[in-house]
């Protein structure tokens, strides 16, 4: 049944192909002749209308332009010293002397062997010296005259005296000053040298306690009467008071008198003059 359904199918199909050919074809066997159109006597004119002025385009250009500028300096500063400048006011220092002048007193003291024979007198003292500028060193020259004093409890009479002594003599000295701030200004200073000291006056013989020449051991015998040379080193101080230049010293005095060398230690003080 099926079978012939198909073959039915087939035939319907195959015959419809035929006859669509068929009409297109007899279609184009039986087309028309063209036409051709009549032509107008009367022209019509044309006008042309301007053309258009074209329209300026506005162009506008904004630019923005956006600059950003980062820059970080760092600056370091690292102070490596500190200076603190401090103004110091010091009280103007007290003078030193250059060219000196002294006047001075004091006591004569015998020392050693001839002290059983004699006692303390006074003595006086002139003195004349110069620093360079502000040296510590500088000279002098003096000159004392005094007494050495009798033993009055051996020697009443009249013929015991006590001797005089003077000296001349120069001297080099060694001067520091303690505070030239304040007002004393006190300076202490050291000398040495020598000179010539002589005795006068000094009782020989004939007295228990007055024996020159002194025996002294030894066979020597001491007699200080006459010039003899001298060596002498001391300390001194000098300072300021009330607008005064005022001074004290000692000197230990070694004089080369006959048998044996004499010994005393003078003392002074007085003013001094600069």
């Amino acid at each position: 049944m099926k079978t012939r359904n198909s073959a039915l199918y087939a035939l319907g199909l195959a015959a419809a192909i035929t006859l669509g050919g068929a009409a297109t074809a007899g279609a184009q066997g039986t087309k028309k002749p063209t036409r051709k159109r009549a032509k107008s006597a009367v022209s019509i004119p044309v006008r042309k209308e301007p053309a258009p002025v074209p329209k300026p385009d506005t162009v506008m250009v904004t630019r923005v332009d956006t600059v950003i500028v980062r820059r970080t300096d760092t600056v370091t500063t690292t102070m490596l010293r500190t200076d603190t400048v401090t103004r110091m006011v010091y009280p103007p220092l007290a003078k030193l002397p250059g060219l000196f002048f002294g006047l001075g007193a004091g006591a004569n003291i015998p020392m050693n062997d001839i002290r059983g024979n004699f006692k303390d007198s006074y003595v006086g003292q002139a003195q004349v010296g110069y620093f360079p500028t502000n040296s510590p060193f500088g000279l002098r020259a003096d000159g004392t005259f005094g007494k050495i004093g009798k033993r009055e409890t051996d020697c009443r009479v009249a013929a015991c005296t006590s001797p005089s002594v003077w000296t001349l003599g120069a001297d080099a000295i060694l001067r520091m000053p303690l505070d030239r701030t304040s007002k004393l200004n006190p300076v202490i200073y050291v000398f040495g040298g020598g000179g010539w000291a002589n005795f006068s006056d000094v009782q020989l013989g004939g007295y228990p306690r007055n024996p020159f020449p002194l025996p002294v051991g030894g066979g020597k015998l001491l007699d200080p009467s006459g010039g003899h040379g001298y060596w002498d080193v001391g300390p001194g101080v000098d300072f300021s008071l009330g607008g005064l230049h005022l001074y004290a010293e000692g000197r230990y005095m070694t004089i080369m008198t006959s048998g044996k060398n004499t010994h005393m230690f003078p003392v002074y003080g007085g003013l001094k003059f600069y």
